[in-house]
């Protein structure tokens, strides 16, 4: 007796691509819902953690005469959840001031606030503190604008994983906030850490923070990085407004002929 084959029927290639990219579609969907989860979990504990400190220092002023601490250490925050937050204070004013700003990796564009006139967390940055978070290395929020000489170096920085590098020539590259509006009698100040090469040569002509005005380019104000630095060094820049400027442009350079210059922890602020 003859026993006939029985014949099976495999999955044709138009099926199986269904398949591939039904389950794709779903691994993605299983990522968004996850990451959203995550973002939320953090966002929550960032105001909770934020909510802990403001009442630690309501309870500093409380026992000192309504001044409030000159740092969140003391207050009694440990250095090193202090240095999580930025925090500034001003027991000369009438009324007194302080602001607390806390973000979810140091220079990051998450970032809620509570101040003695916004007693709430509030979503943002407190007014006065530095409006140039970074969320490193991502391109979109770098403190430098995208130009030829401007490098995303993820191998050198002072802190976070990433710094901004300026090759030989890079001069007038704007921040990213750059140009900005400013009110009469706001302090525009800039601040950021540098590191050099050895061999480089750059000068104060245009290896500077620059602070100039939109219309005309005029130079407002200006401050050298004084040399090569072997260390990363703090430079500080403020301009006033004498008047209203509807565009202060602010950029920095490397007018060197050899060696890069790598800028980290760039801070922009008005108060």
């Amino acid at each position: 007796m003859k026993r006939w084959a029985k014949q099976t029927k495999g999955f044709t290639i138009v099926e199986l691509l269904i398949v591939v990219v039904v389950i794709a579609i779903l691994a993605a969907v299983t990522i968004v819902a996850y990451t959203g989860i995550r973002d939320r979990a953090e966002a929550n504990s960032l105001q909770s953690n934020l909510a802990q400190v403001n009442k630690k220092v309501l309870a500093y002023a409380a026992l000192n005469s309504d001044n409030y601490p000159a740092t969140l250490v003391d207050a009694g925050i440990a250095s090193g959840e202090a240095a999580k937050y930025e925090y500034s204070s001003d027991n000369s004013a009438n009324p007194k001031t302080y602001a607390i700003t806390a973000s979810k990796t140091p220079g990051s564009t998450t970032s809620y606030y509570v101040s003695n006139s916004q007693a709430n967390v509030t979503s943002g940055i407190a007014p006065g503190h530095n409006t140039m978070g970074w969320n490193k290395p991502e391109v979109a929020t770098a403190p430098v604008q995208a130009a030829s000489g401007v490098t995303i170096d993820t191998g050198v920085f002072r802190t976070s994983g990433a710094s901004i590098r300026l090759s030989p020539g890079a001069t007038g590259r704007p921040l990213r906030s750059s140009p900005l509006t400013v009110e009469v009698g706001k302090v525009v100040t800039v601040s950021l850490w540098i590191l050099t090469d050895a061999s480089w040569d750059g000068s104060a002509n245009n290896s500077k923070i620059r602070f100039g005005g939109v219309s005309d380019g005029s130079l407002l104000a200006a401050c050298g990085y004084n040399g090569a630095k072997a260390t990363w060094t703090l430079v500080t820049c403020s301009r006033t407004a004498t008047a209203a400027y509807p565009g202060m442009t602010i950029s920095v350079g490397n007018d060197g002929s050899t060696g890069n210059i790598w800028l980290d922890d760039i801070s922009l602020s008005i108060r």
